[in-house]
């Protein structure tokens, strides 16, 4: 096996491997980081699907503040 190919495919085992966390992180499920193995096109989807997506994990962060926030009868500043 030729250098050039053995690190080709180290490289994209590489991007999966950061693609895989990223996309764990950010709430999508991680087997879209096999995406990368797509030559050029693949990277593309991840990097567009990643910068332009609405990121489940921001939406429960989002319901979290919502909730954290909302009158709770006893909460409130009128306890005094």
């Amino acid at each position: 096996m030729s250098p050039a190919i053995l690190g080709g495919i180290l490289l994209g085992a590489f991007l999966a491997l950061c693609f895989w966390r990223i996309l764990s992180r950010v709430g999508y499920t991680p087997w879209a980081a096999f995406l990368v193995f797509v030559p050029v096109v693949g990277q593309i989807i991840l990097v567009v699907w990643l910068a332009f997506g609405h990121w489940p994990l921001l939406q429960y962060m989002e319901a979290w503040r919502r909730w954290s926030e909302q009158d709770r009868p006893g909460h409130g500043d009128d306890w005094a």
